[in-house]
């Protein structure tokens, strides 16, 4: 089985001998995927929709994986139970959305050792989240895979101190690890920041208000970071 670079960066987050646990599994190809490289000694793959239920069952069946991995259709953290998995992955989803799950069953989440979270939007309220949360932002990854720019959280239990909001957009621990693609993610959030600024500017109301002044700031620290 192959794996996109997307999933294969998730895939080398998972520690050895984890019970995985997938959420919004889709196929249940990253499940599957880590079983087959023994990786994993068990998995839940879970969805909140018949047909990736469906889909992830075949994949199951045609690697002959259904001993190690079970396939559950239910939403979110709800088809596990506290303790049951050591490492969740929630991929594929916005920020907001992957917050929400992670509240809705907060006992499953805090019972699992790692949680590994690639949001397709909102990274910054995700990561602000976690650390407000109990969770430490333990690793971080990046994936540049036109036309899609991908951002990977890793975080485990444990306290952190609050970060400056020009960290949490731009990742603390990809900032301290000067990441080959720190440029490329500093350079989309400068591009989106001058965007907002522009459409701000076409409002006296806005150009006026504490948000204005904010993301000006946000800019400013971004740009310094660019030029380092």
């Amino acid at each position: 089985m192959h794996l996109d670079e997307r999933l294969q960066a998730v895939a080398a987050l998972v520690p050895k001998g984890s019970r995985f646990a997938d959420i919004g599994t889709d196929h249940a190809y990253l499940p599957v995927w880590l079983w087959e490289k023994g990786v994993i000694s068990a998995a839940v793959a879970g969805d909140i929709a018949t047909g990736p239920c469906q889909a992830a069952r075949a994949t199951v069946a045609m690697y002959g994986a259904a001993k190690a991995i079970t396939v559950r259709q239910g939403s979110g953290l709800a088809v596990l139970s506290p303790g049951e998995a050591d490492c969740i992955a929630i991929c594929g989803m916005g920020g907001s959305t992957i917050i929400s799950i992670l509240e809705a069953d907060i006992a499953v989440a805090k019972a699992a050792r790692r949680l590994l979270l690639q949001p397709m939007a909102g990274a910054a309220a995700l990561r602000r989240w976690l650390v407000q949360h109990g969770w430490r932002l333990v690793d971080e990854d990046l994936v540049d895979d036109p036309p899609h720019f991908y951002e990977i959280i890793c975080a485990e239990p444990g306290a952190e101190q609050e970060h400056a909001e020009v960290e949490y957009l731009v990742g603390p621990s990809l900032l301290k690890a000067g990441h080959p693609l720190l440029a490329k993610q500093i350079g989309r959030h400068i591009k989106s920041l001058r965007e907002l600024l522009s459409n701000m500017e076409r409002s006296e109301r806005a150009r006026a208000s504490e948000k204005y002044k904010e993301t000006q700031a946000l800019l400013r620290e971004l740009e310094v970071l660019a030029h380092d």
